[in-house]
């Protein structure tokens, strides 16, 4: 049997396809963070009558994954990310036990031999992460398979270009840019600034702020987050202050993609491995999916001169589950080229 795991700073994400129609794809999701809350009785009794689990950690409750947004109204305080800057936490106990508990739940249960794809934050430049996650997969009977998420884009959305081009992936802590040719990765880099940087330097800006109930003050990132996903905001046509500094914002971020993507563009194993051709760019993940990115990184393109060497620009179908398509697919290409061998 086949999985893949897309372990994301902002969700991890999970699909298989489903035991009783081979046809479907079963695709889950949970958010990578947690919420603590005061293990009062009142707590306890909010959580209850709502429904939701948790688990109990010294002197608090802590409800992770797509829980915990449900309890924000018990505890003002921002949750807690259970990768931090893009990294497993070394000194965060919990944050290591909650992705061991939610490896288990999203990977399907199975008594063949079974191997899951996957790819984590950082992509195979993060080795610590790697080598962490591939324990908890194995620790749960299946044999990991660590992947980068630049490629598995390209296997999920290439096939009219012929699995060849140039895929970006902008993360919440990083962002991943891969040159493959017929499906095989080529070459790529990951730049360490993402989605996040963005929010909370708006947030800041602006002085987007929420409190919790002691009167801290905290940067309100989940605000930013559903404002600039509103579908009638626009990258290249703001209408206000707010607006047109998000367009700077991201132009911060495109600008290091257009440098990343130039140098690749003109190495020594690019050029030779696509002979010069034009290329073709797919992006994905959550932060792709804000109106007119296309025509803001093909703007940073022609400002870098490379605007020639590109043939199209677009953003995924799904732009946030395109990762961990790609990854079954890779899984499954894998399966079938080995038993071929055998």
């Amino acid at each position: 049997m086949i999985t893949a795991l897309d372990f994301g700073c902002h969700s991890i994400k999970s699909a298989f396809r489903c035991p009783d129609d081979p046809r479907k794809i079963n695709l889950f999701c949970e958010r990578s963070e947690y919420a603590v809350l005061p293990d009062t009785t009142a707590h306890l009794q909010a959580l209850a009558d709502n429904l939701i689990s948790y688990a109990i950690c010294e002197d608090s409750l802590v409800v992770f994954g797509n829980r915990a947004s449900e309890v924000r109204w018990l505890s003002r305080q921002p949750c807690a990310p259970l990768f931090t800057d893009g990294r497993v936490p070394r000194e965060d106990a919990p944050a290591r036990q909650i992705l061991n508990v939610l490896t288990e739940a999203l990977l399907p249960t199975t008594d063949e031999e079974s191997f899951c794809v996957f790819t984590s934050p950082g992509g195979n430049a993060q080795a610590d992460n790697n080598e962490f996650l591939s324990r908890l997969i194995r620790m749960h009977g299946w044999t990991p398979i660590a992947s980068t998420a630049g490629n598995a884009v390209m296997l999920a959305t290439g096939h009219d270009t012929r699995f060849t081009g140039v895929s970006i992936v902008v993360g919440a802590e990083s962002t991943q840019v891969c040159v493959s040719r017929f499906g095989a990765e080529v070459a790529g880099e990951t730049i360490e600034v993402g989605s996040n940087w963005i929010d909370s330097e708006l947030a800041a800006q602006f002085k987007m702020k929420t409190w919790d109930e002691s009167g801290d003050c905290y940067l309100d990132l989940e605000g930013v987050r559903n404002w600039k996903h509103d579908s009638r905001i626009q990258l290249r046509n703001g209408v206000d202050e707010r607006e047109k500094t998000l367009s700077r914002l991201y132009g911060v971020v495109l600008n290091r993609v257009a440098k990343s993507v130039h140098q690749l563009l003109n190495s020594i194993t690019v050029r030779s491995a696509l002979g010069g051709e034009r290329v073709s760019i797919v992006c994905a993940g959550g932060a792709t999916e804000t109106a007119g990115f296309a025509g803001a990184l093909t703007e940073r393109f022609v400002e870098h001169d490379i605007a020639s060497e590109i043939l199209s620009v677009r953003v995924a179908e799904e732009p946030s589950t395109a990762v961990v398509r790609g990854l079954l697919i890779q899984g499954e290409l894998d399966r079938l080229s080995s038993s071929r061998a055998a």
